[in-house]
């Protein structure tokens, strides 16, 4: 009898520790969580855990994603760094905004009126920090504390201005501005001679704080501006702690690198040696039954421009690209160090159990595919990026293949912190455009989801051209009504344009149907 009697007390007991702990572990997914927020630039599917075939090492990324959700099919709503972001942080698509370019983002009356994330978070009580480049025209009073500024460096210096270096070989060096044409070791430090109107400089300079980086070897130097933004975040982090932050957090992060210039420390490009890289299947002619140029007709996109002038500059492509995806690569593995203090001060703090971790970059960039070494196409390459989802409440370890998009952020974020109003500053500003990605790391969603991306040519009134992605498809829709359509199941690499297919005629009117209709109001 007394054995029957203490068997049933400790299972009255482990159903109350169990009723206990799973009300626990209830009441931690409703309170709100914190946000931690690191955005890369240019960052394409380089990472190991999308695309381990280019032999790219991004050790702690892939460790974050191996405990997260990662969306495999995440897209840029607009493949250049300034209404990228623009759309990403105010949540409103390039087309609802009439914000495609580089304007100040601060002077479109829409966005002007609508409550960015870090607004709309500390508007409903959390406290928002961030640092280095997350918007392209910098606010810093959108946070309640800004750190660093974006810097892009290390740059040549010519006694007056920022110039291209010399050791990078010509054309490249002298057809493409000085940010876009540098890409060197650290150890590489330019001299540039006098030329009658400069004085000429000896050493790098930061092109962003204007002031000499001061480069010996690797272990006495400047800080480059990375690793101050992460050495800013890891000290937020401990500071929040120390002043026991009585509020959520949002905490944002964004890194220049693999932006140009690709100028790292050697041992990142030690990690690459050129006999090593192996280039991807390059397709003669992969252009030829492709349309993007034609928008710029005649005139050539930027990426073409760069693409000829950097094949101009060395003995044949095999070489001109190696060189190059040396340092691209270099500046990802560099990059994903940083992102690795970061992380690794949050796991070492009284955060770690209730932060949401966001890692993402603003768009993809081609690198020879098509002929075309740059963003703002409206291609796989450009538009795909690494979106990682990982909420330490929860035991998800998934890859989605949805298609979804960097505007999807802004009410994803509104859902982990439990808000619901509105974004709308006054009847001037526009409602969010994107759907909340949370059902679908729940695994409870039902939306018909498409990622849709913009390209405007620069100029006020220049042509739109859209992308939309659906799970196996791309179709592309030129201003000038020329079209292409990928099946990426099938054909990752989008080699094969099926627009004029017959067999494919469904899908494409299909396509261009959603597309269409979702386009109908654009600005």
């Amino acid at each position: 009898m007394k054995l029957i009697i203490k068997l049933a007390v400790t299972t009255i007991l482990l159903v109350t520790q169990s009723a206990q702990s799973a009300q626990s572990a209830q009441s931690a997914q409703q309170e709100p969580a914190n946000i931690l927020f690191i955005m890369a630039d240019d960052l394409n599917d380089f990472v190991g855990v999308m695309n381990n075939s280019t032999g790219v090492k991004t050790p702690n990324i892939d460790k974050l994603a191996q405990q997260a959700t990662i969306f495999t099919n995440a897209h840029s709503n607009a493949p250049v760094c300034s209404p990228s972001r623009a759309s990403l942080f105010s949540g409103i698509q390039p087309h609802e905004s009439g914000q495609y370019a580089f304007g100040n983002w601060r002077q479109n009356e829409i966005l002007a009126n609508s409550r960015t994330i870090m607004e709309q978070l500390s508007h409903h009580g959390y406290f928002s920090a961030g640092t280095g480049k997350l918007t392209h025209h910098q606010w810093p009073n959108a946070w309640d504390e800004f750190g660093i500024r974006p810097d892009y460096t290390p740059l040549a210096f010519n006694g007056k201005k920022v110039t291209q270096h010399p050791d990078v070989p010509a054309p490249y060096n002298t057809d493409v501005g000085p940010l876009d044409s540098t890409f060197a070791p650290l150890s590489t430090v330019p001299t540039v001679k006098p030329d009658g109107k400069t004085a000429g400089y000896k050493g790098w300079y930061y092109g962003g704080f204007k002031k000499p980086f001061n480069y010996i070897s690797e272990t006495d130097r400047d800080p480059l501006p990375d690793e101050m933004y992460a050495q800013w975040t890891v000290d937020k982090l401990r500071q929040f702690e120390q002043d026991k932050l009585n509020k959520p957090f949002f905490l944002s992060v964004g890194f220049i690198r693999p932006h140009t210039p690709l100028v790292v420390p050697d041992r990142f490009f030690d990690m690459y040696p050129i006999k090593d890289i192996v280039l991807p299947e390059f397709v003669e002619n992969d252009e030829s039954d492709t349309h993007f140029e034609s928008i710029y007709a005649p005139k050539t996109s930027l990426g073409r421009k760069h693409y000829n002038a950097l094949m101009a500059s060395y003995p044949n492509k095999e070489i001109a690209l190696k060189t190059y995806y040396q340092a691209y690569m270099a500046s990802i593995s560099f990059m994903d160090e940083q992102v690795g203090k970061v992380l690794t001060a949050l796991d070492n703090s009284i955060y770690k159990d209730n932060t949401i971790v966001v890692l993402t970059s603003d768009h993809g960039y081609n690198l020879g595919e098509k002929n075309n070494l740059f963003k703002n196409n409206l291609w796989e390459r450009s538009t795909r990026i690494p979106l990682i989802i990982f909420d330490p409440r929860s035991d998800k370890q998934q890859r989605i293949n949805q298609p979804v998009s960097l505007v999807d952020l802004y009410p994803t974020f509104m859902d982990f912190a439990n808000i619901k109003g509105d974004n709308r500053k006054n009847d001037k500003g526009a409602l969010i455009s994107g759907t909340s990605l949370k059902p679908i790391i729940d695994g409870d969603d039902n939306a018909e989801r498409y990622a849709l991306t913009v390209v405007r040519l620069w100029g006020k009134n220049g042509m739109k051209n859209f992308a939309i992605r659906s799970e196996n498809w791309r179709y592309i829709l030129y201003g000038n009504n020329k079209e292409e359509l990928y099946h990426n199941k099938v054909d990752p690499n989008e080699i094969t344009n099926l627009a004029d297919n017959k067999e494919y005629a469904n899908i494409k009117a299909e396509l261009k149907s959603k597309l269409l209709q979702l386009t109908k109001n654009a600005k």
